[in-house]
């Protein structure tokens, strides 16, 4: 599940301390490495889903050649969840993992993981976040009630997704936990993790932080945490 990385359009809550357009690098870079991380999985089809739905065709070439792209429909994320579930298991799929694009901690041994845990007994896998929602959700059916009801963006998504499950009788599982970078907290915490992980290799948003944080530690550059509105130039970049 995917946005088109255009500025004021994505990770608007990064706004302050980025402006939109270093926002919208920065989502590009996840988006990139999450998709070449999936692209190495083999023995499974892989899909784009992507708002809004007219830039079905904005995203050509390498890692994302290898995925087949759609619209995403639905008025809000657990529809527009629910919409993609189905279509995967409309074409032939017999379990499915949906991710997003901006956890790039995300590696395809979790997503195997996931896999794995539904061809063991798990009707449903869940890779909690840090907001109290999940970067990741596995199911072994198609059933909609998993993602109606539901209050989206809200710290106790994960925790009412579990109740749902109970309710309804389906075996659920969970994977570590991990953390989507939507704040300026998450993005320090990323810049903490870039520090003390090899894996995986993230390249582009390693490269987008190298070049937004430097070598420094601390909080943002400068003052710009205290700095609401537009910076003025861009240190960083998002390559390949």
């Amino acid at each position: 599940m995917a946005k088109a990385p255009v500025a004021g359009r994505v990770k608007t809550r990064l706004c302050p301390p980025l402006d939109p357009r270093e926002a919208a690098r920065l989502y590009a870079c996840m988006l990139g490495d999450i998709a070449a991380e999936v692209s190495a999985l083999t023995l499974v089809r892989r899909y784009l889903f992507i708002d809004p739905p007219e830039s079905v065709d904005s995203l050509p070439g390498p890692p994302f050649s290898a995925f087949e792209t759609f619209p995403q429909r639905g008025r809000d994320l657990g529809d527009r969840m629910r919409d993609g579930a189905a279509t995967a298991f409309r074409r032939g799929a017999r379990r499915v993992v949906i991710v997003g694009g901006d956890c790039p901690a995300l590696s395809a041994e979790t997503v195997r993981s996931a896999f794995r845990e539904l061809s063991t007994g798990a009707s449903v896998v869940f890779g909690p976040s840090a907001d109290g929602g999940y970067y990741l959700v596995g199911l072994s059916s198609p059933d909609e009630r998993l993602f109606r009801g539901f209050r989206w963006g809200t710290a106790e998504v994960l925790r009412n997704a579990a109740a749902r499950c109970r309710i309804l009788s389906a075996p659920f599982s969970f994977l570590p936990p991990g953390r989507d970078v939507d704040t300026g907290e998450d993005l320090l915490a990323l810049r903490d993790w870039t520090r003390t992980h090899a894996r995986p290799a993230c390249p582009r948003t390693r490269g987008w932080i190298s070049g937004f944080f430097g070598t420094g530690g601390g909080g943002f550059p400068g003052s710009r945490e205290r700095t609401p509105g537009p910076h003025r130039g861009s240190r960083s970049r998002c390559g390949g």
